[in-house]
């Protein structure tokens, strides 16, 4: 039972805070960029040589803020390719975008393969949405929809008004506030 509330009172410490050092830039890989109107960055603009994934997706910023996969919570969700429910963990969308004081504006997501999907504010305050690092304790692989997935709680639900809406964007590497 100490055990739990210990690894509860850790999650909670560092939800709000992915970034790895107390100066705020990372300590260890660097798995998600985070660009458009922040209150808070760690980095300056995209450098081609580099930032190759960034350059290559044509990212342009003077600053956004570098995550590390230091901070964790944890969701329950269904994707359609799960037999059953899973325990995602990773950090909250909501806590990670207002941390970094970031405009309430349309968030879109960038997956290593080119895939762009969105979410409007509307979307991101209604549901429990997290960046999964995890699914069930296991990292996520490159090859698992890793390093990072777009999970909310509950069952995958897709907007089929779009098909370029934000549910469930595997691979993500890059989130864009802002058009």
């Amino acid at each position: 039972m100490k055990r739990a509330v210990l690894y509860l009172a850790l999650a909670l410490a560092v939800s709000p805070a992915l970034a790895g050092s107390e100066a705020g830039t990372p300590r260890d890989m660097v798995l998600l960029t985070v660009s458009g109107p922040l209150g808070k960055t760690n980095r300056g603009p995209v450098d081609a040589k580099r930032d190759v994934l960034l350059a290559g997706q044509k990212a342009q910023f003077k600053s956004a803020f570098e995550f590390d996969r230091a901070m964790q919570a944890t969701v329950t969700g269904q994707p359609n390719t799960f037999a059953k429910p899973a325990s995602f963990s990773g950090p909250r969308l909501r806590e990670l975008l207002e941390s970094l004081e970031a405009a309430k504006l349309k968030v879109t997501f960038i997956a290593l393969n080119s895939f762009a999907g969105w979410l409007a504010p509307q979307d991101i305050e209604a549901s429990d949405w997290i960046l999964a690092l995890s699914a069930d304790g296991v990292p996520l692989g490159i090859g698992q929809q890793g390093p990072i997935w777009l999970v909310k709680s509950g069952m995958q639900q897709l907007d089929s008004s779009d098909p370029k809406h934000g549910d469930w964007v595997w691979n993500v590497f890059y989130i864009k506030i802002g058009e």
